[in-house]
């Protein structure tokens, strides 16, 4: 548990390398743009849920936490994840959309939102970018090895590389970076999360999509829907 405190408070100042991009021909920008239209569709478009276990190392501290919950996400609106520890407590709820963000760690009475910014320790880029708006963002060029490179709603750069079965993704917002790997199969999504700074790094498991959708009242802001 404590590991994700770790991850909220820390902060460090990471060397980052700007992302770059070559002229590009006609046909190369057309077929990239073919290639992002392609990995965007490869992700649900209908509101779902998930089973979900989520395995985290903060390497400061050396804390390890390991959870499982669901996530429940409302394609280009919203997603709702609540995790349970192992000694069945909840261990960690985030609610993120395109334009808010919300994080509680129950256990230890932190609670943090905001905006469409985020604190860099925190992986409210990487929800967004493969949950509520799957490598959304406006694309901007291509990278040398063809890399796709977009700016996301935050005003992150994503830097796309296709690999089997899904995507690398590197996503710096100013001097702040981080990555995160997904491969999609039908026995279910795996992605790994790596933040530059703190190194935090968060290995991610989902179960097949369920068949029954999520409620509705899942994607609402959580404060409100607590409030009489």
């Amino acid at each position: 548990m404590r590991a994700i405190v770790c991850a909220v408070a820390l902060s460090a100042c990471a060397s980052v390398t700007p992302l770059s991009a070559h002229q590009t021909t006609q046909p190369e920008w057309d077929d990239g743009l073919a290639r992002l239209a392609r990995l965007r569709a490869s992700f649900p478009m209908k509101p779902y849920t998930q089973t979900i276990g989520v395995d985290l190392f903060e390497p400061r501290s050396r804390r390890h936490l390991t959870g499982r919950g669901a996530v429940g996400v409302d394609p280009g609106h919203a997603m709702r994840m609540i995790l349970v520890g192992p000694m069945g407590g909840r261990a960690l709820d985030v609610w993120v959309t395109r334009e808010a963000w919300r994080m509680e760690v129950p256990a230890v009475h932190l609670l943090r939102r905001g905006g469409v910014d985020a604190p860099s320790s925190l992986p409210i880029g990487f929800f967004r970018s493969w949950f509520v708006d799957p490598l959304g963002g406006r694309p901007l060029a291509l990278g040398p090895g063809g890399e796709l490179i977009v700016r996301d709603i935050a005003g992150g750069t994503l830097r796309i590389t296709e690999e089997a079965y899904g995507a690398h993704v590197d996503r710096r917002h100013g001097a702040s970076g981080e990555t995160f790997t997904y491969a999609k199969r039908p026995e279910g999504d795996r992605a790994r999360y790596v933040d530059h700074a703190t190194g935090l790094e968060v290995d991610v498991t989902l179960d097949p999509i369920q068949a029954s959708p999520p409620d509705p009242d899942a994607f609402v802001d959580p404060d409100l829907a607590s409030r009489p």
